[in-house]
């Protein structure tokens, strides 16, 4: 078959790329979507079972931190029209561990793939998905795409590092690029390491204790993964350039705390858990925390998204989906 678009899909054995990739494949047949992964421990090939099988779709295992000369030999027979660039290390955490494994992943990785568009296709559009922990805390402002960015930990400065890289490739040499800041995107078959697929399971299957940094008073905004990817396909199919925040509404901005309650409301009228005092662990809080983020994403509205799974809303799909894998 003779395809109208290739479009390489990176990162897209994770979360959010397999998500994308399960959405968009079956949808459009004459595209040929090409994923590239390292399958790290957050990266695993069953998130795409549903489209491993399609004429149109097709995985490459490959670490983009290694030598550009290995990635343009890779890539340069088939040259895509598009690239969305999922790649990344997100666990903040892990980052206080190690910031320099951060820095390869995140900035390196992007920059060679940046390198071999530069080199052998620039013409092509370059879709990067950033997030909104580069603009830093908030505190009461509404932050735009045009606030200064003021990353507090590894994580949040490697993605800054690397949009900052992103916007000098524009100017210098006039490349498409279009940069995503997303909320906490949330959604099923989500790594547990974030907060919510942990306190999910750990109450589901183990009735165990959920891990709380410092009070729990920080503050987040969740957008559930669907919105999110509705988000980048709009961006996509308009080949919209420039940065694009892609935010829920303020009302599903909720502390750390309060999330693990509702999370615990939820559960205990199908399991009858422990008392939820007795479920929490209060552990050491963080290096540094940002209070919370708020962006303004009247942008991307403009163009007709809009979220439209509430919080609770996704937390109930994915109770029910967890649920569902119990049983069966």
């Amino acid at each position: 078959m003779t395809f109208e678009q290739r479009v390489l899909v990176t990162g897209g054995a994770g979360f959010i790329g397999s998500h994308f990739l399960n959405q968009v494949v079956p949808k459009y047949p004459r595209i040929h979507f090409t994923c590239i992964d390292k399958l790290s421990y957050a990266g695993n090939l069953d998130n795409l079972s549903p489209i491993v099988n399609e004429s149109n779709f097709s995985f490459i295992k490959f670490d983009l931190s290694t030598r550009l000369d290995s990635l343009i030999e890779l890539l340069k027979s088939n040259k895509p029209d598009q690239i969305i660039n999922f790649a990344a290390e997100s666990c903040v955490d892990r980052s206080f561990e190690d910031p320099l494994f951060f820095t390869l992943n995140n900035v390196i990785a992007t920059q060679n793939l940046l390198e071999f568009v530069r080199l052998l296709c620039p013409s092509c559009h370059f879709i990067h998905i950033s997030t909104d922990e580069v603009y830093g805390e908030s505190l009461n402002a509404i932050l735009s795409e045009s606030s200064n960015l003021r990353p507090s930990n590894p994580y949040a400065a490697t993605k800054a590092s690397i949009d900052l890289i992103l916007q000098s490739y524009v100017s210098s040499f006039k490349l498409s690029v279009t940069i995503v800041r997303g909320n906490n995107i949330y959604g099923i078959n989500q790594y547990p390491e974030k907060i919510i697929p942990i306190s999910i399971q750990s109450l589901i299957n183990l009735n165990r204790k959920v891990p709380v940094h410092g009070d729990g008073h920080y503050k987040r905004t969740y957008l559930y993964i669907q919105d999110f990817n509705d988000a980048i396909e709009l961006l996509w199919l308009q080949k919209k350039l420039g940065i694009y925040n892609v935010g829920a509404d303020s009302q599903d901005e909720i502390d750390n705390l309060s999330l693990i309650k509702l999370i615990y409301d939820k559960i205990n009228t199908k399991l009858g858990l422990k008392n939820f005092e007795s479920l929490i662990d209060f552990v050491h809080d963080r290096n540094y925390n940002d209070l919370n983020y708020s962006m303004d994403s009247s942008k991307i509205k403009s163009l007709g998204w809009e979220s439209k799974i509430r919080l609770s809303k996704g937390l109930d799909i994915i109770i029910e989906n967890e649920f569902n894998k119990m049983n069966t």
